[in-house]
């Protein structure tokens, strides 16, 4: 990594080359067709979701629903901010109180997410083959919706308090992805410990083997459940369901986490150094793809992305019909008039 500088007569602007060979014009350009590709199927998918009191009741779909109102913070937020970077090569808002607030909106919701599939790797397991533990309104909270409120005020607390904590004094950057600020308390060996394993090992194994260990117990115990035939069709959707996302996260989330544990183990920094860079950039595909991947759960998709068009269809009819019937009446009303005076 290497900072120049391109000056002209009056101002010098500061270019970082993050060693990264993709042109910041053309990253920019890949985000802002990512993003909102990304906004659109998100609101379309949490919309259904919320708004569909089948899918809202299912509690398999409550984990997504937060996945994804976290996905949509971070598009409209971390992402905007680092297009601005991208193109005018300094932050939107030259300030430290800026720049913790950016490293927040982008630590918090992608730490989130990440316990929460983890999270939801571990609850398949619950719905499918113990769906008594979630059979009443006190088993629902303490077994569903409290690890759910937990996972989110966590990230919300820990991060918002640890964030602005900058009693090192730590310089800030503007011309850098979130003015390379982080927090002093990462300089804690024994925090920086703490955050890797329950942010980084501990999700990857709930995710990776929770995952995987669904699978096998549902071929194990297939014909059982295929007795059911009702309970199998739901049971499949849940199994598809966190299926797709795992697959997003075992391309996009899992590799970096297993190189970083190599290098914590001994294995030579220079080792996938390169992969690294780029994983940082490409991490941001976890929440750009992530609203497709429910969007491919939803039944009944097509019927629904019809109705939408359909819907959008009638209601171009409803307004121009009204103006068809007032150029008739007044057409009409002309010549009734011609009428009576040649009368």
């Amino acid at each position: 990594m290497s900072i120049s500088n391109i000056s002209s007569s009056n101002t010098i602007k500061f270019v970082f080359n993050d060693g990264i060979a993709i042109p910041y014009i053309v990253r920019f350009w890949i985000f802002l067709v990512s993003n909102i590709l990304s906004v659109i199927c998100c609101l379309f998918v949490l919309y259904h979701f919320l708004f569909d009191s089948n899918l809202r009741r299912g509690l398999h779909n409550h984990v997504m629903i937060i996945v994804l109102i976290m996905c949509l913070i971070t598009n409209l937020t971390t992402v905007p901010c680092l297009m601005y970077l991208a193109l005018y090569g300094v932050a939107w808002i030259q300030t430290p109180t800026f720049c913790m607030i950016w490293k927040f909106f982008d630590t918090a919701p992608y730490t989130t997410i990440a316990k929460l599939v983890g999270w939801a790797s571990v609850e398949r397991h619950i719905l499918i083959f113990h769906d008594q533990w979630v059979s009443t309104k006190k088993k629902r909270f303490f077994i569903h919706y409290l690890p759910l409120i937990f996972i989110v005020l966590y990230g919300i607390v820990v991060y918002g308090i640890t964030t602005p904590m900058n009693g090192c004094n730590r310089p800030f950057y503007y011309f850098i992805p979130f003015c390379n600020y982080y927090s002093c308390i990462y300089d804690s060996v024994a925090f920086s410990l703490y955050e890797f394993m329950t942010g980084g090992i501990l999700c990857s194994v709930l995710i990776g083997f929770g995952s995987t260990f669904l699978v096998l117990r549902v071929i194990i115990r297939k014909r059982h459940l295929q007795q059911q035939q009702i309970q199998w069709r739901k049971h499949r959707k849940m199994i598809l369901q966190l299926l797709s996302v795992s697959s997003l996260f075992f391309v996009l989330y899992l590799p970096p986490v297993i190189l970083a544990t190599a290098h914590k183990v001994g294995v030579p920094s220079y080792v996938g150094a390169q992969y690294a860079l780029y994983s940082v950039l490409f991490s941001y595909y976890t929440t750009f793809l992530f609203p497709f991947t429910c969007l491919s759960t939803i039944p009944q998709l097509g019927t629904r992305i019809k109705n939408i068009f359909r819907c959008r269809w009638r209601q171009q009819v409803n307004a121009v019909q009204p103006e068809q019937w007032a150029t008739r009446i007044q057409t009409v009303s002309r010549i009734n008039k011609q009428k009576t005076t040649i009368m």
